[in-house]
């Protein structure tokens, strides 16, 4: 899970239950084109100098998070907070936040404070200079419609919508579930999972790049006994981190082709991508207009994955064989493509980038490398 979990803190924030809207509102923002289609949400934000930076919108992060590099820029405040990133756990600083804008808008913020992470890991993957998360102690004051069909992310005022022309509404909750400190909150509806399950709070997560996840029993349940047409074995008696399913039937809607992670009840990007998606958060309400019944397609990434898969057919992949089978996972990013691959009953994942020098030029393999089921390195392949 991409989000930054908040733990514990000293540092002190406002109690939530009185969200007040924004009353300036952003003009809108173009999204990036693979947003939602293998890769994160992102935007660019301005400081008060005029440095523009790169955030992530993460509506399942509670607070906002800027790069370790601007600390000696920032005010500290007394106290830490602990999170965890990817499975581990680390401290975080805490800061007084700078004014935050986009474009010439001031970004309304419910607290004083700021949390620092070193985002150098996340851009190498993403290919982009992450400089920090968008979390929701920023997003709960606005009207945040992310039409990924036009490529566009708007700031609505609620009582200029048409209600009627942005589909089904879902009661939005905002709970600190997964949190020590109650202030700290992220929105969810309450559901069934989109593979299965008994009706829970589902958070709703901008920053999981996936179609969503189940909590560990749910998903061992579900994938283990191959309901729903799931592809993914458990390998030494451990689920599989994340399976395909062909479809669900998910609030009376069918979708196909759904990669589902473990580890807690979300929806994430990748299936909200196939929605017109309104998050009125003041007005805790969200509204999902189906748009398409699998996920949205590049064409970059078409591209890259026809060109794996041409050399795979012809035996040209290092440590995956024509007669090996498996399933295969794609990141997208701007100027190269991430395949993870496992085949059937092994322990093994097996790694690809396929990268190209600009944008429309030709695609080649360039790294291929395996790891072990904890994500350590075993062997790296030549490539030729």
């Amino acid at each position: 899970m991409l989000s930054l979990l908040l733990l514990c803190s000293c540092a002190t924030t406002p109690d939530l239950s009185a969200l007040i809207p924004a009353s300036k509102l952003p003009a809108e923002v173009t999204l990036n084109k693979d947003a939602g289609r293998g890769s994160l949400l992102f935007v660019t934000l301005r400081l008060e100098d005029g440095e523009e930076l790169l955030f992530i919108v993460d509506t399942g992060s509670p607070v906002t998070f800027i790069d370790k590099s601007f600390e000696p820029k920032l005010a500290e405040r007394p106290g830490t907070a602990m999170l965890w990133n990817f499975g581990s756990r680390e401290e975080a600083g805490v800061y007084a936040a700078p004014q935050l804008y986009m474009g010439s808008t001031p970004l309304m913020m419910t607290g004083a404070d700021i949390f620092t992470h070193d985002f150098k890991e996340l851009s190498s993957k993403a290919g982009r200079p992450i400089m920090g998360l968008l979390g929701m102690n920023v997003l709960m004051h606005y009207c945040i419609q992310l039409d990924f069909e036009a490529g566009k992310m708007r700031f609505l005022d609620p009582d200029q919508t048409d209600a009627a022309k942005l589909g089904k509404a879902f009661p939005l909750t905002f709970s600190n579930e997964g949190q020590s400190t109650r202030e700290f909150l992220r929105p969810y509806i309450h559901t069934g999972g989109l593979i299965g399950g008994e009706a829970a709070n589902v958070m709703i997560d901008t920053g999981y790049r996936s179609d969503g996840a189940l909590e560990s029993r749910c998903f061992r349940r579900e994938v283990l006994e191959r309901r729903s047409g799931a592809e993914g074995d458990a390998v030494d008696g451990k689920d599989p981190g994340r399976v395909w399913f062909k479809k669900c039937v998910w609030d009376g809607e069918t979708y196909t082709n759904l990669l589902i992670g473990k580890g807690g009840n979300l929806i994430g990007l990748r299936f909200l991508a196939r929605h017109l998606v309104t998050l009125e958060f003041p007005e805790r309400r969200m509204y999902l207009k189906r748009i398409s019944v699998g996920p949205p397609v590049d064409g970059d990434m078409e591209a890259a994955a026809e060109f794996l898969k041409n050399l795979m057919e012809k035996g040209q992949v290092p440590g995956w064989s024509k007669s090996d089978k498996g399933t295969i996972y794609l990141e997208a990013n701007p100027n190269f493509e991430a395949f993870d691959g496992r085949k059937s009953g092994e322990s093994s994942t097996y790694h690809y980038t396929v990268a190209r020098a600009s944008e429309g030029g030709p695609w080649k393999l360039e790294k291929a490398w395996r790891t072990d089921l904890d994500g350590h390195t075993i062997e790296e392949y030549p490539v030729p």
